[in-house]
Order: structure tokens, then C-alpha cells, then sequence
């Protein structure tokens, strides 16, 4: 992680602290001064009390026993790629095969697969029969949080599902998403729906090629 604060009129002084989080875990590190940023050893940056879909904080602190805060960069998010978009997390499940986690507030959502699922790393990334059944209904349920639950503007470009947006307007490059407000009339909802429905079929043809997977998979029996 590169940190540059030179832009800011902090005391050189302050003290940098980064925290690592989801729900209600975190991970904390002293990062040295504002003048003079210093990571601690990679060794020690290791991501051990929270899970790899954390989410980032960097705080500015007066320096001495104030601890006053001076500054706060919140909810900050690693790029991934888009293979990444989707972490896998094994998960006691029982008798489910798999479940969205979407976690609280802006938490990255992630795919729990049962842990007694043998490969299941293996599985989700190659088996064409679980593709095919899985990863449509995982895109739809996912644009349906976005749109029809929690109502975010595709057009916000830090919002929590933006990525999931530029997925879709890369599977769907000729229809943007539409913006649905929360008092929204049904026809407006039918259109999102509408929407979605595009997105999964074109995702399921040209992306996952579902059909041609599942068929594969079962003559292969």
C-alpha cells in the first residue's frame, strides 16, 4: 500500500493508523508519521483477525495523549480483479451447496460454499454444471440487491455495487442500468427487472455458456 498525505495540512508530526474491518472485526496498524509514513513489516501486514473482504480506514491522530482525531478516509476498498469480485469463503452450511453473504452496510458481498464440498475452490472456478446453475442466479441476485433493495445509483462511481454495475454494463453494453428511486412506480420496477433478466441471459450465453456447460457435464455421466 502506497500512502501519500503531502497534500493535506496535517501536523507532520500526527500519528497514521490503518484499520482493516468487517462488521464488527478489525485489524489495526501504526503506519509512522504524516512526514514520514512507515509500514510495519510484511510479515506483520498479514490479514489475521479479519477476513480477506475487509474493508479499509485511515486515520490521522494528534500526536501526544490528546488522541484527537484530524482525519478519517473511511471504506475504502482494494481494486480487485474481476475474477475477485466474488470471494469465496468456505462456510458450515449444512445442507446448503452455497449462500450470498452480503454482510453489513458496505461490506463486499461474498459466495459462502458449503466447506464439505470436496475442491470447492476447483468447483465454483471449473465446473461447467455448477457455473451454469450457480453463477446466473448469483449475478441476479446480486443486481437485484443493488436496484430493487437497497436502490443505489448506477451512475454513483463509489457506490457499493458500482463494480457489479460495470460488470453488467460490460455484459450489457448497449442498455444502461436504470435508476430506481424508492417511491419508484411499477412500471419503472418492471423495467429493472426487465433489466436484469437481459443481463443474466446475455451473462449465461456469452460469459458462463450455461447450457452448453450443464449439457457437457451431463454427458459426461
Amino acid at each position: 500500500m502506497k500512502l501519500d498525505l503531502g497534500g493535506y495540512r496535517f501536523p507532520p508530526d500526527a500519528r497514521v493508523r490503518i484499520e482493516a474491518w468487517r462488521g464488527n472485526a478489525f485489524q489495526r496498524w501504526d503506519w509512522g508519521k504524516v512526514s514520514a509514513p512507515a509500514a510495519p513489516a510484511e510479515r506483520n501486514r498479514i490479514l489475521t483477525d479479519v477476513p480477506e473482504t475487509s474493508q479499509f480506514r485511515v486515520s490521522v491522530i494528534a500526536a501526544g495523549a490528546s488522541g484527537r482525531l484530524l482525519g478519517l478516509a473511511d471504506k475504502l476498498r482494494p481494486r480487485l480483479p474481476v475474477e475477485s469480485l466474488l470471494p469465496l469463503v468456505p462456510a458450515d452450511l449444512r445442507g446448503e451447496v452455497w449462500r450470498l453473504d452480503y454482510g453489513q452496510g458496505d461490506d463486499i458481498v461474498v459466495l459462502k460454499v458449503n466447506r464439505e464440498l470436496p475442491d470447492f475452490d476447483q468447483t465454483v472456478r471449473a465446473d461447467p454444471a455448477f457455473r451454469g446453475l450457480v453463477m446466473p442466479q448469483v449475478l441476479r441476485s446480486v443486481l437485484e440487491r443493488a436496484l430493487l433493495v437497497d436502490r443505489e445509483d448506477p451512475a454513483e462511481p463509489e457506490g457499493r455495487w458500482s463494480s457489479w454495475f460495470d460488470l453488467a454494463k460490460s455484459i450489457l453494453p448497449d442498455r444502461d442500468p436504470p435508476s430506481i428511486s424508492f417511491d419508484a412506480q411499477d412500471d419503472q420496477i418492471a423495467q429493472a427487472d426487465g433489466w436484469i433478466e437481459e443481463v443474466v441471459a446475455a451473462f449465461s450465453a456469452d460469459k458462463v455458456k450455461a447450457l452448453d456447460g450443464y449439457r457437457e457435464a451431463w454427458s459426461a455421466k
